[in-house]
């Protein structure tokens, strides 16, 4: 990488830093780009040569998750059986959220936040094919295709998510996700 790279990469990341520190402080509604700007001492122009909008902003965290899903499916996900192995994936997916600062996935977990809802995330596309797996050895045998079970386990654990951020973080969600977990993958 050359000193310009070096320097745009670094300017970014400041960006970044300084918008979700801001998000947190003030909310997200509540933080204009000329805020974003002012308090990373850059440009309004300069914003939008690294970033499209504030929401364009968090979806960056969104990548780095799906980044640590796809090593995470790659290194292989532990299980003897495929569900033993979703709800390790699920369980992934609660430890993922309780590495980021509480702030911040308080920020997140809210019912404005429509990027939930984007369609082809590797976070939901990787779980994919042991949800097959276990369909087609009848391992799954729950009247859903590998899209619903998909959906059903993310909106429990986004519900699950949730329900600790309007608690303050009080319980051990890694706890509660693993008895939750149980409860709903059993039937399937």
């Amino acid at each position: 990488m050359n000193s310009r790279t070096i320097q745009a990469q670094k300017t970014k990341d400041r960006i970044y830093k300084t918008s979700i520190k801001l998000f947190m402080s003030k909310g997200i509604d509540n933080v204009s780009i000329q805020d974003i700007a002012k308090a990373a001492s850059i440009s309004v122009g300069s914003f939008y040569n690294y970033y499209k909008s504030k929401l364009d902003v968090l979806y960056q965290n969104y990548k780095v998750a799906d980044k640590k899903f796809t090593e995470f499916v790659n290194n292989g996900v532990e299980g003897n059986t495929i569900k033993e192995k979703a709800k390790n994936y699920m369980l992934f997916y609660i430890d993922f959220v309780t590495s980021e600062p509480y702030d911040f996935t308080k920020l997140l977990y809210n019912n404005s936040n429509k990027l939930f809802l984007k369609k082809g995330r590797a976070m939901q596309t990787l779980l994919a094919p042991i949800i097959d797996e276990g369909i087609n050895n009848r391992e799954i045998t729950a009247d859903m295709n590998t899209e619903e079970i998909i959906e059903f386990l993310f909106q429990s654990m986004r519900g699950l998510i949730f329900h600790w951020c309007l608690h303050d973080g009080s319980f051990n969600l890694h706890e509660r996700a693993d008895k939750y977990l149980e409860l709903i993958i059993k039937p399937l």
